[in-house]
């Protein structure tokens, strides 16, 4: 499913300008500083067969992140609402809104003004939200930067070996007057720090959807601690379930930014299984502080009864 588009809020939109221009600007850096530099032609057989790959990590980049701008994230279904008969939660799941009933880890966007079914963030660098429709591809699009930043190294990396050795070894002065030396060391700087911050966060979100997790249940959990009403692990129902409720349930579909009839995502994004363990421990856990609270108060009254 797609969502509608604007052309110029996509256009006004500078983070998502500011990574498609980075991901040029490191793609042109990379042809002229790799292929087409003269400074040395060592190791020039290893860099073409390397650039293949990167080739195609690139286009999966770009595909992976078209499809995170112009999917939707999930809708909640018209009279979803008229299904629940608890009263006290239809009140807490109202959105004032947009004036509809939301389901169980569904929440409003107050950047896209609209209600997201099982969101997980608010991407400025894609200018969309990450929802129960287009995770998968938020999560390929970062596995596919992963894969371009690694190869990116590798190849830029026999082009500084040289670079280094001449000048541990050569007159550096002379080393320094060569126009190309310096672009092709601040390139492989920039690659490498920007690997190391988008693999942190690429393990992060790997960790979420093997876990059945999203970032606003973190969130959620770090700010009421102990007193949030959902478990952390709630929804946590092994890692093949979470999986298949993220990436599709055709495994031939995985590695592509996209998922046909047979391979949707598992489930409807509205109704969550719940891991049974983890609703029991929170239970005890609730009693136990309660028998608790409860065995405090009356031993601080004890001592008023006597007097």
């Amino acid at each position: 499913m797609y969502r509608e588009i604007q052309t110029e809020k996509i256009l006004s939109n500078n983070y998502l300008l500011g990574v498609f221009f980075f991901i040029v600007a490191v793609y042109a850096g990379m042809v002229y500083l790799t292929l087409l530099n003269p400074y040395s032609l060592e190791y020039t057989e290893i860099i073409i067969i390397a650039w293949i790959p990167l080739q195609i990590f690139y286009v999966m980049v770009i595909w992976s992140m078209a499809r995170c701008i112009i999917s939707d994230p999930g809708k909640v279904p018209i009279y979803w609402g008229v299904l629940l008969d608890d009263q006290e939660q239809k009140k807490r799941r109202y959105c004032l809104i947009c004036h509809i009933f939301k389901p169980e880890r569904c929440h409003h966007c107050s950047t896209c003004q609209r209600c997201v079914l099982n969101m997980d963030h608010h991407c400025p660098w894609i200018g969309n939200c990450v929802g129960y429709q287009n995770r998968k591809f938020f999560i390929l699009f970062l596995l596919y930067i992963n894969l371009s930043v690694l190869f990116s190294i590798v190849i830029i990396g026999f082009k500084v070996y040289p670079i280094i050795m001449d000048l541990l070894f050569v007159d550096w002065r002379l080393l320094i007057e060569n126009f190309i030396v310096i672009p092709t060391l601040l390139l492989a700087t920039i690659i490498l720090v920007f690997g190391a911050v988008i693999f942190n966060f690429f393990l992060f979100h790997l960790d979420l959807v093997s876990t059945n997790k999203t970032t606003i249940d973190t969130l959620e959990v770090r700010r009421n601690g102990n007193n949030a009403q959902i478990p952390l692990n709630a929804y946590d129902i092994g890692i093949k379930e979470n999986w298949l409720q993220v990436m599709g349930t055709n495994p031939w579909l995985w590695p592509f930014p996209m998922f046909g009839e047979s391979g949707r995502p598992k489930g409807d994004g509205v109704r969550w299984e719940r891991n049974q363990n983890q609703l029991t421990m929170t239970e005890q856990n609730v009693t136990h502080r309660t028998q608790t609270n409860q065995n405090q108060r009356s031993e601080m009254t004890q001592p008023q009864q006597r007097v």
